[in-house]
């Protein structure tokens, strides 16, 4: 049924669009700093700025959509996107002085571009998506995600037998103006809900953002449990980040370091988000929540204790689907909780705890890792059996407004 529904169709469309520029992104730019300083150094300090950029712009993100249309929004960040990733092509390609600042500080504005963008088609999706295809769209989105990524990856490699890391941003920018097009065609049937920022002047909107965000807080302070949620929308972010760290050196200790095998597991993890997407009508409901993020703690465990290639790849597959079925719950919820003004700064608020809880975390697990591989998984574990906890607060204590529609 979504793919006869232009406004599901279309997301998911600009979703995979732009995450295979995503993935050309990531690896490119990291051997383009590489190339320029001859240090990882440099990649790691424009993934912190990345990470600032982030935190720095989420406060503002959610009242700033709430007050203007999500659809424009989405369309303005894509495109500014391809401008930004076009200028650090073209300063990584260049003999442009002092191009690793200039990279650093275009990076720190694509990330906050990126978390705009991302509150904006939260909000969309909130919006114009019909209750019966919400569930599907959000779950399929986290796959087109993974199998944007890899096709990304890929692409990269075929890339660089004729070209350099600077030519393959080209298709980052690329994806992007695509996917903002795409967005921009498709016509909508409603109005949105519209925040405080939509009727001051620009003078008097950080008050009004002060304010709409106390209001909305205000709301839910007799409905702790939403906080809860939105704490448990970190853990399966920590998660698939965890098992993509991961899983370089798991292949290095048990497959000789072949690089298809790390290909091969992270495929094995979206597969299983794919395999999830088929039955959400039986598996994404309220009193599963915490088996869903119990059952990822598990497999850690179970991935610490084994070097069997089965074990692997059933590893990686069952995370993928039991993250899939938590994520799109949490997603969905949020979404239907929030008031009609309020939709993207959930979202926001969503974002800054996938951030927070990212940035405390997965030090925690990098450490782990340098001890020994299954350290780093026991460690792990222990961080979703933390999270599990938190999942059946919220699957006991939480009283929708209204039912998941699956």
């Amino acid at each position: 049924m979504i793919w006869r529904d232009p406004k599901s169709r279309t997301v998911l469309g600009s979703i995979l669009l732009s995450s295979v520029g995503v993935g050309v992104y990531v690896l490119a730019l990291g051997q383009l700093l590489f190339t320029i300083t001859g240090t990882p150094l440099a990649f790691a300090v424009v993934v912190t700025a990345q990470g600032i950029g982030a935190i720095a712009v989420l406060p503002f993100a959610g009242p700033l959509v709430d007050g203007l249309r999500s659809q424009r929004v989405y369309a303005i960040c894509s495109f500014s996107r391809a401008i930004v990733v076009l200028a650090i092509a073209v300063a990584g390609a260049g003999a442009v002085p002092h191009a690793v600042p200039l990279i650093t500080v275009a990076a720190l504005v694509l990330a906050m571009l990126d978390n705009v963008q991302r509150t904006a088609l939260f909000k969309f999706i909130a919006h114009h998506v019909s209750e019966e295809n919400k569930v599907k769209v959000n779950g399929l989105s986290g796959a087109a995600i993974q199998v944007g990524v890899l096709g990304g990856m890929a692409l990269l490699g075929l890339v660089l037998t004729v070209g350099t890391a600077a030519h393959a941003l080209l298709l980052t920018a690329a994806g992007s103006a695509g996917a903002a097009v795409w967005m921009s065609t498709v016509r909508l049937d409603k109005a949105e809900g519209r925040g405080a920022l939509s009727s001051v002047p620009l003078r008097a909107a950080l008050p009004a953002a002060v304010r709409d965000w106390r209001q909305m807080l205000r709301q839910y302070r007799g409905e702790l449990v939403v906080f809860g949620m939105l704490v448990l929308c970190a853990a399966d972010f920590v998660a698939a980040h965890s098992l993509s760290t991961l899983v370089v050196p798991l292949v290095a200790d048990h497959y000789g370091g072949q690089s298809w095998f790390i290909a091969a597991l992270e495929a094995t993890f979206g597969i299983g988000m794919l395999a999830a997407s088929v039955v959400t009508r039986y598996t994404v409901t309220q009193r599963l929540l915490p088996v869903w993020v119990g059952v990822q703690a598990a497999m850690a465990l179970l991935l610490s204790a084994s070097s069997q290639p089965v074990v692997h790849f059933l590893g990686y597959f069952v995370v993928g689907f039991a993250n899939f079925n938590s994520l799109t719950w949490l997603i969905t919820t949020l979404q239907q909780h929030a008031g009609d003004a309020d939709k993207a700064k959930m979202a926001s608020l969503r974002l800054l705890s996938i951030g927070l809880g990212t940035a405390l975390l997965m030090p925690l697990i990098g450490g782990a890792s340098q001890v020994s591989l299954g350290s780093a998984f026991v460690g792990l574990a222990a961080v979703l059996a933390a999270f599990t906890l938190c999942g059946l607060w919220v699957a006991l204590g939480f009283r929708p407004k209204v039912p998941v529609t699956r």
